[in-house]
């Protein structure tokens, strides 16, 4: 919705300038009667094109936040346009702020909260409006709301574990690759120009990393071309319907990463699953959201798909999973407990809090195992360089040696 800038005139006469969010000059007329002002003048306010980009750079954690608040607005009995004001009014980030004022406008409009929020999907994801619009639907929209903030903190959770497990490799891949790019770039060369105007034989460790310098010295464009050419190549194929299934499919098997990976997605699943099911969604609804990259991993959304054409088919859920393929058996016996039982959304619940500590564990297994060998890999670095090195700075000592 576009800021309009306006001029108004209190119950006391004096004039008042401001800006508000609303659809046309009709609504910031209705804005400012509700406020006691009377319009005179209001206009659409340009946004720069600066404004534009960074608008919709908002954290989420911002998000959670306006989850948390519009939540508990709502659990003291206050109707959702209040809630959405003091939202708009409260909120530390300017930009969710008006986000927040654009969709009681909305409200206010006819538009359920539903509705208002599909009208910023890069915010409100897929996943978090079906839970809303069911809320909406069935009177526990607080407890929605609730249950989509605990979700998305633990997204961010499960995020900041996975970057704290790649910044250490990173750094010492970047310490690795300028040692490597110093020493044998600069150093070595300039030192074996020296000690051939010496007459001193080079050793063969030295030639050896010389010929490598020298080749990478050659051929670094088409380094660098491979270094763009293959991610884009393999973004490129992954795109693809046929592409992805194969990838992701692939990804799922490396050594260290798979299992990660893996137990990412199969929480995703658990407490997306239980988050749904728990706010009544109809297994339809549930299986078509889960299946539209909610997992992270098309292998797994497809094997989801192929599963729900079992359900619909007359499977049971288990029966379904364990037919498509591609989950463990501890998934499927909790889901068959889940469905004997009548506790599917605490099955799903307890398998979520299971793969979380699952990934947990193996992030720390990365990371322990990462540790020592980049240091054995950095060790072999420098001592394969200070070999390369000190070899003809001894063969120059030993003959120094003989000449006295």
């Amino acid at each position: 919705m576009p800021n309009f800038r306006y001029k108004a005139v209190n119950n006391e006469g004096r004039v008042v300038k401001g800006a508000a969010i609303a659809a046309d000059e009709e609504g910031v007329e209705r804005y400012l009667a509700s406020a006691g002002l009377s319009l005179i003048h209001s206009k659409a306010a340009k946004e720069s094109l600066l404004a534009g980009v960074f608008s919709g750079g908002i954290r989420a954690r911002t998000v959670v936040e306006f989850y948390h608040r519009l939540a508990q607005t709502l659990e003291i009995g206050l109707p959702v346009i209040s809630a959405l004001e003091e939202n708009a009014r409260y909120l530390p980030s300017k930009s969710m702020r008006q986000i927040a004022a654009e969709i009681k406008m909305a409200v206010e409009g006819g538009r359920s909260l539903y509705e208002a929020m599909s009208m910023h999907p890069k915010i409100f994801k897929k996943l978090d409006r079906a839970i809303i619009h069911m809320g909406e639907r069935s009177g526990v929209l607080p407890e929605c709301l609730k249950k989509i903030a605990a979700f998305l903190e633990w997204k961010e959770d499960l995020s900041s574990q996975v970057k704290r497990a790649v910044i250490y490799p990173s750094f010492v891949i970047i310490a690795i690759v300028a040692v490597i790019g110093v020493w044998v770039g600069y150093v070595l060369p300039q030192m074996v120009t020296v000690l051939s105007e010496m007459d001193v034989s080079i050793p063969r460790a030295t030639l050896m990393v010389l010929h490598i310098s020298q080749f990478v010295k050659t051929y670094w464009l088409w380094f660098c071309l491979a270094i763009i050419v293959i991610p884009v190549a393999i973004y490129g194929f992954q795109r693809t319907q046929r592409g992805g299934l194969l990838f992701h499919q692939y990804l799922l098997k490396l050594p260290l990463m798979g299992p990660i990976l893996a137990n990412i997605a199969l929480a995703r699943l658990s407490h997306n699953f239980a988050t749904m099911l728990g706010a009544g969604m109809a297994i339809q609804q549930i299986f078509s959201t889960l299946s539209d990259n909610a997992l992270g991993n098309r292998y797994l959304e497809d094997r989801l798909q192929s599963a729900y054409k079992d359900i619909e088919a007359g499977a049971t859920i288990a029966a379904a999973f364990e037919s498509a393929g591609g989950f463990p058996s501890l998934l499927l016996g909790a889901i068959r407990n889940g469905e004997e039982t009548g506790t599917l959304d605490d099955s799903f619940l307890r398998l979520g809090n299971y793969f979380d500590e699952q990934v947990k564990r193996t992030v720390q297994a990365l990371v322990s195992a990462i540790e020592p060998m980049a240091i054995i890999c950095l060790g072999a670095v420098f001592g394969l360089i200070v070999l390369s090195i000190l070899l003809p700075l001894y063969d120059v000592m030993g003959t120094m040696g003989k000449a006295y």
